[in-house]
């Protein structure tokens, strides 16, 4: 039989709603690349910093309370982690083969990453192939669009697994930024989900995203955007398209992305020799990286064409865009509609030669 003051603390627990506990997370590191980094500790949907640690001997250590479970990022140098925060003592192995354990919720997390990545891993292999030669484009979309399903269908089943826990919130928000629904199919989703889904950050920036990405659809016409330049210039988007003349391949990328400088090598920098004369002209736009690190690796990657730089971190121009990860090319045509977007690989040349001939991509 429970003591009275046992039945003290648990009303008290009740009146707040939740206990407070406490919570450990410990991040192994397999060498010392990363001693003297300084770590934080976010909010994985808002954003905001909770706490920050700097690595030492291998070793990663954080601890605090928590009333209630939430899911959080850890981010240092260019590396992200996600996990859950909640009583216990979480540990992380990080390497190649990454696991998280040792709390419930973790557990199960660490799980659905293992599955997650096997995704990725069909994604570069339909990359390798198609560089190859290997498959055809045909092919390689037919096996992309195949991953992409399946990916989406596991993203639902697993947010209707965890609606009441941080682990459906974070699957559900994945599921609707890869999904690229329309403003419509988002609607009709959102009135089926948890109440306080729709509070989420993620959930409002993914439909923001969906009419953005619907007001620059195929059709229409470009959206301006200026950038603060750190010498002090601003310059728009608008001094460089729609000149009557040349097509604009807007290309928006980062220094972090590999993806992006794979594009870069090939096809950009075919597409540019070819071109850059004749009908032509790239427009790269920095976006989620610093000034400095994207002025690096234009030197690095030795990039001829114009790349918009901001004198901090950009994200606006990608918002407005509607676009969530990168690299993304917006194809504008002389009289400044846009005719084509998301492509990448074979299909973007192939769109891009047809349209210099003058062939009707329909």
């Amino acid at each position: 039989m429970k003591n009275f003051s046992s039945y003290l603390l648990l009303a008290f627990c009740v009146a707040l709603s939740s206990c407070t506990g406490s919570y450990s997370l410990k991040v192994h590191f397999p060498n010392h690349d990363f001693d003297g980094k300084k770590a934080y500790l976010t909010n994985y949907d808002t954003g905001d910093t909770i706490d920050s640690v700097t690595v030492l001997e291998k070793q990663l250590i954080l601890d605090g309370n928590v009333d209630t479970a939430y899911f959080a990022r850890l981010l240092f140098e260019n590396n992200r982690l996600d996990f859950v925060i909640e009583e216990g003592d979480i540990e992380v192995e990080w390497g190649a083969d990454l696991k998280i354990s040792g709390t419930p919720l973790n557990e199960k997390f660490n799980g659905i990453v293992k599955q997650l990545d096997k995704y990725e891993q069909e994604w570069q292999k339909i990359a390798l192939a198609r560089q190859n030669n290997e498959i055809t484009d045909d092919e390689a979309q037919q096996r992309e669009d195949n991953r992409k399903s399946d990916l989406l269908n596991t993203l639902y089943n697993y947010y209707l697994a965890n609606k009441d826990n941080p682990l459906g919130e974070w699957a559900f928000t994945q599921y609707v930024v890869e999904g690229d629904f329309t403003p419509s199919e988002l609607a009709l989703l959102l009135k089926k989900v948890p109440k306080q889904y729709l509070n989420l950050k993620r959930v409002k920036q993914a439909v923001n995203i969906a009419d953005a990405r619907e007001m620059t659809s195929e059709g229409k016409r470009f959206v301006d955007f200026s950038v603060k330049t750190s010498d002090g210039n601003v310059e728009r988007l608008s001094q460089y398209v729609a000149d009557g003349m040349n097509y604009t391949l807007l290309y928006f990328w980062a220094s972090w992305c590999t993806s992006c400088q794979k594009e870069i090598s090939s096809p950009l920098a075919y597409l540019y020799e070819i071109y850059k004369d004749d009908g032509l002209k790239i427009i790269g736009v920095a976006v989620w990286d610093e000034p400095s690190a994207a002025k690096k690796a234009i030197q690095e990657l030795a990039i001829p064409w114009h790349v918009m730089i901001g004198d901090s971190k950009l994200s606006e121009p990608a918002e407005l865009y509607g676009i969530s990860g990168i690299p993304y090319a917006v194809l504008i045509s002389p009289d400044g509609n846009i005719v084509a977007r998301g492509l990448n690989g074979d299909a973007l040349i192939k769109t891009v030669e047809m349209l210099l001939e003058g062939k009707s991509l329909h």
